[in-house]
C-alpha cells in the first residue's frame, strides 16, 4: 500500500483523526508540542486515571465534529528506547485502522532522540503497521488499511521541513523493503521454489537498477558448487545460486564491495533427517534470510546509496527422496574442501559455504551473511535477539550501533576456538556439524573455514528473530523482515 506523507508546522486539528504521544507524568502534554488545543480534552482523563501514559496505551477520544483524538503512550521518557517510539507509531496506525478513517495527523512529541530521528522512527512504525494482510485468503477477516493520507506536525522552521522529505523517502523505503522481506518469507514453499525466487530477484533487477546473474544446476556443476547440489539434490526444484550487483556510484573501487549473503532454504524438510512434524509447516521461514538480502538490495538501489553492494542467494529445498543427500556422504564444496555430512538438517551451513567462498571473487571489503542458523540461537536468544558472530571490532560495532538504531537486537557470540574439535573427521577435512552444545558456535566455526581472515566477515544467525509467534506492534504473527533495515542502515554508515 502506499501513503502519502508530509510535513507541515502545527496549524490545529484537521478531521477525522489527530494522533498524539503522550509519556507518563502529570506535564506530559507541556512536554509534547502543539497540543494546548487538545488540553480540556485530554485533562480530565488524565486527571481521572483513565490514561495512564503507559508504554503502548491506546485511548480514542470522540471530539467534535467527526474528529477523532487517539492518545497514544509512551511510557516513561527515560526509558523509552527507539524500538519503544517505532512500536508506539505501529499502535497508533492500528488504532487508526480499526477506526476505519482515511487521513490523520500526527503531532510529533519533543523527545531525545531529535526531531529528525523521531520523525523517522514514527514514519517508519505507521508503515510497518498499515500493511494489508491475509493476501490468500478467499474472504477477508479482517479490514484492511484504507487510510491514505498522513500529515506530520513539526516545527515550522523551513530547514526541517525540507529535511524532513528525505527523512520521509527514506523511512518509507526501509519499512517498504522489511514488508518485502516478510511477504516472501511467509509465502508458501509451493510459491517460492528456488526457481520461482531467482525469478524474483531478475524482475526485481530489471526494474531497480541492479544487475541480476542466475546459476542454475548446470552453472552450479561447471563451478563445482558441490555443498548446495548437495543439499538440493533430494528436491523437484532444483537449487539455484543467485548474484545481485548493484554498482552505486561511479567511480567506487571495486574492492570496496560489501557482499550481503541470506541463507534460502526455501522449504526444510530436514531431509533424510527428517524433522518432527510439529511445527514443520514453518519451515517455509528457512529463506528469510535470502528474502532480507533481496531486499536489502532493492532499497539500496531505490535509495540510490553510494555504495558497491553484491548480494548472494543460494537457494535450495532439502527434501527426502531416493536421490537425497546422506548422512555419511563426503561432500566437495567449491573452495575444494571436503565436508563429512553427519546430518542432513545441518544443510544451511553447507549451501552457505559455496555462497561464502563465491564471495571472495568480487574482492570484497567486508562479507556478512543472514541465515536461519541454529535452532541453538534461538533457544539462547529468543525471538527478539539475533546472535553476532563477528570477530573484527569496526564491523561489530557498526552493525549493534544500526541494530539499536533499526529497533533490532543482536548479542556478540563468541569463536571458541576448543570447540574446533567437534568438527574433526576421519574421513574428510572436517564434518558438518559437531555436538549439539555449542550448536551455534560449532555452525559459525564452520562456516570461518570459508572466509580469508583478513576479509571483515559478520554472521547473523537469525533462527529465532525471523519469525514471530506473537504479534506485536508493527509486526503480525509470523515473519518479521529482520535485519533488512539494520544492515540498510549500517551501509550508510560506511
Amino acid at each position: 500500500m502506499i501513503f502519502k506523507y508530509k510535513c507541515e508546522p502545527f496549524n490545529g486539528p484537521v478531521k477525522p483523526a489527530t494522533v498524539v504521544f503522550l509519556p507518563i507524568g502529570p506535564d506530559s502534554i507541556d512536554r509534547t508540542d502543539g497540543l494546548a488545543s487538545f488540553r480540556l480534552l485530554i485533562q480530565p482523563h488524565l486527571t481521572s486515571g483513565a490514561f495512564k501514559g503507559q508504554h503502548l496505551e491506546a485511548l480514542p477520544l470522540f471530539g467534535s465534529q467527526d474528529t477523532w483524538l487517539v492518545i497514544i503512550g509512551l511510557g516513561p521518557l527515560e526509558k523509552l528506547t527507539e524500538a519503544g517510539l517505532l512500536a508506539a507509531a505501529a499502535q497508533a496506525g492500528q488504532t487508526l485502522n480499526k477506526l476505519r478513517v482515511k487521513e490523520a495527523v500526527v503531532s510529533l512529541p519533543s523527545l531525545a532522540f531529535g526531531s529528525i530521528k523521531t520523525l523517522e522512527l514514527i514514519c517508519t512504525g505507521f508503515k510497518l503497521s498499515l500493511e494489508p494482510r491475509g493476501e490468500y485468503k478467499s474472504v477477508k477477516s479482517e479490514p484492511q488499511p484504507i487510510i491514505k493520507n498522513i500529515t506530520f506536525q513539526t516545527p515550522s522552521a523551513s530547514d526541517f521541513i525540507d529535511r524532513s522529505k528525505s527523512v520521509l523517502t527514506r523511512a518509507e523505503t526501509l519499512a517498504t523493503a522489511q514488508l518485502e522481506a516478510r511477504y516472501l518469507t511467509d509465502g508458501p514453499a509451493q510459491e517460492f521454489t528456488p526457481e520461482a525466487l531467482a525469478a524474483q530477484a531478475v524482475e526485481a533487477g530489471s526494474t531497480k537498477m541492479f544487475k541480476v546473474t542466475v546459476w542454475d544446476e548446470s552453472k552450479l556443476e561447471i563451478e563445482k558448487a558441490g555443498a548446495i547440489l548437495a543439499v538440493g539434490r533430494g528436491s523437484v526444484n532444483r537449487p539455484r545460486m543467485v548474484i545481485l550487483e548493484y554498482q552505486g556510484a561511479a567511480g567506487l573501487a571495486k574492492d570496496s564491495s560489501t557482499v550481503l549473503i541470506g541463507k534460502g532454504v526455501t522449504f526444510d524438510s530436514g531431509g533424510l533427517c527428517l524433522k518432527p512434524a510439529e511445527n514443520m509447516n514453518l519451515m517455509k521461514t528457512d529463506m528469510a534470510g535470502a528474502a532480507a538480502v533481496l531486499a536489502i538490495l532493492k532499497a539500496a538501489a531505490t535509495l540510490k546509496l553510494p555504495q558497491r553492494l553484491v548480494g548472494l542467494l543460494p537457494l535450495a529445498e532439502n527434501m527426502p527422496s531416493g536421490s537425497a543427500y546422506r548422512p555419511g556422504d563426503i561432500v566437495t564444496t567449491m573452495s575444494g574442501q571436503t565436508v563429512e555430512i553427519v546430518n542432513t538438517d545441518a544443510e544451511g551451513r553447507l549451501i552457505l559455504a559455496d555462497a561464502l567462498t563465491l564471495a571472495h571473487k568480487y574482492n570484497p571489503a567486508r562479507i556478512i551473511d543472514l541465515a536461519t542458523l541454529t535452532g541453538a540461537c534461538q533457544v539462547a536468544l529468543g525471538e527478539r535477539c539475533a546472535g553476532l558472530f563477528c570477530d573484527h571490532p569496526q564491523l561489530l560495532k557498526s552493525l549493534q550501533t544500526a541494530g539499536k538504531d533499526a529497533g533490532e537486537h543482536f548479542w556478540p557470540m563468541p569463536f571458541v576456538e576448543e570447540y574446533e574439535d567437534n568438527l574433526k573427521s576421519d574421513l574428510a577435512d572436517f564434518k558438518q556439524a559437531g555436538s549439539r552444545a555449542g550448536g551455534a558456535i560449532n555452525a559459525a566455526l564452520f562456516l570461518r573455514r570459508f572466509v580469508t581472515k583478513n576479509i571483515p566477515w559478520a554472521h547473523l544467525d537469525i533462527a529465532g528473530t525471523a519469525r514471530n509467534t506473537k504479534a506485536r506492534p508493527g509486526c503480525p504473527e509470523g515473519a518479521t523482515g529482520f535485519g533488512v533495515r539494520t544492515i540498510l542502515k549500517m551501509l550508510t554508515e560506511f
